[in-house]
């Protein structure tokens, strides 16, 4: 599951940073005498100023589980925290302004219920995300929990989203389930064949 997360990990839009110029290299001073120690060969004369490479800079941050109090959610799979945008990884929500028809041709607000039913999930616990530090990025795609509970497995089984491209296969199967069991947005639609035949 660790490698599956790892390989969700992170699409950011960051803000672009001021060009930077290179580090110099530091001049230093040549010895005014020679302090080899006895019994050892004293090293070549070197004509001209010495240079001394700046150290090379630390290795990045790994990814980890980042938290987020008190997010603040705009549809079933986005929410803001601070000053970034995060959107959970391999699920495509529903719009909050979309409407569903059910069979019966009755329509229902079916993107405001599911952003509803995320917060109600929710219930002003915080979400934690798989990332890499953000630095600068205003936007991220990650996969995200409660407690737990798998963020995008639970958006898609309960119907208020489907799989996109990064979705693993555990997310299809979810989305599957939930499509099948009628839930979220697919509650009163029509059977369509693609799903199991029930053991019923």
């Amino acid at each position: 599951m660790a490698a599956a997360i790892a390989a969700l990990l992170l699409a950011a839009t960051a803000v672009p940073a001021m060009a930077q110029d290179e580090p110099a290299l530091e001049v230093v001073p040549r010895a005014s005498r020679n302090v080899t120690p006895p019994g050892m060969t004293p090293g070549p004369e070197v004509e001209g100023p010495l240079l001394r490479e700046p150290l090379p800079p630390p290795p990045p941050e790994p990814a980890k589980w980042r938290r987020f109090a008190l997010p603040e959610t705009t549809d079933a799979a986005t929410f803001h925290a601070n000053r970034v945008t995060i959107r959970v990884s391999g699920v495509d929500p529903v719009p909050v302004d979309r409407v569903c028809r059910r069979a019966s041709g009755e329509e229902w607000p079916c993107g405001r219920t599911a952003l509803h039913s995320l917060r109600m999930f929710l219930r002003g616990r915080a979400i934690e995300c798989y990332l890499p530090p953000l630095g600068q990025a205003v936007e991220a795609i990650a996969p995200c929990r409660v407690g737990q509970t798998d963020l995008g497995t639970w958006l898609l089984s309960q119907g208020w989203g489907t799989p996109n491209d990064y979705a693993t296969e555990d997310y299809k199967a979810a989305a599957l389930e939930g499509r099948c069991g009628r839930l979220g947005m697919w509650q009163g639609t029509a059977a369509d064949g693609t799903c199991p035949a029930s053991g019923d």
